[in-house]
């Protein structure tokens, strides 16, 4: 009985991962979307700051790395629906931008003391509280980034793993199919027979 449940996983296993040549990873492909979406918000935030202290050459750069990011990641979310590893490392790559973002605005403007004189949703916000929110999005993007990093490159891994084996003649697809074919003939003659 237990041999009959583990090769029905590993056909199961088998069709699931020859499934990967058609579909996309669309999971990674919207976590990239979604660490994105937190980048808006922040630069949105940031951006919306009244302060005379912002307006300083950095802001340029600031803007340059916002569309960099934008940009970059929009790139990697289609890439990574591919299941290509070098798109995976390129989503750890921005999630380290996305930390260390945290460290120029977000802490300086707070120990500085000129992040404030914007609103958020009508609320008058203070140096702390934009600081904070600020942080919670460049934070969630960073770990949108990694989620997707992750998930793309352990999918990227197990295709890559089961090409070799389908290439190899360790495994084929074919007798796989016609195995469950049988198996679906066989189940079905046996409830004629019980009927």
């Amino acid at each position: 009985m237990l041999k009959f449940r583990k090769s029905s996983v590993e056909k199961d296993t088998i069709l699931q991962n020859d499934i990967l040549h058609y579909k996309k990873n669309k999971f990674a492909g919207n976590f990239a979307l979604l660490a994105l979406v937190f980048n808006c918000l922040y630069f949105t935030m940031l951006y919306a700051i009244h302060s005379a202290d912002i307006y300083k050459p950095l802001i340029g750069l600031s803007v340059i790395v916002n569309l960099l990011v934008m940009l970059a990641g929009f790139f990697c979310s289609e890439g990574i629906k591919n299941y290509n590893k070098k798109f995976s490392i390129a989503l750890f790559v921005l999630a380290a931008v996305q930390i260390v973002r945290i460290f120029v605005y977000p802490l300086t403007g707070m120990v500085d003391g000129w992040m404030q004189g914007n609103y958020y949703f009508g609320a008058q916000m203070s140096t702390a509280g934009n600081g904070v929110v600020l942080i919670i999005y460049l934070v969630a993007s960073a770990a949108c980034f990694i989620v997707a990093g992750i998930n793309g490159l352990l999918v990227a891994l197990r295709l890559e793993h089961f090409d070799k084996k389908l290439q190899s003649g360790e495994i084929s697809v074919e007798k796989e199919l016609a195995a469950l074919d049988e198996a679906e003939r066989t189940s079905s003659a046996g409830e004629v027979n019980n009927g």
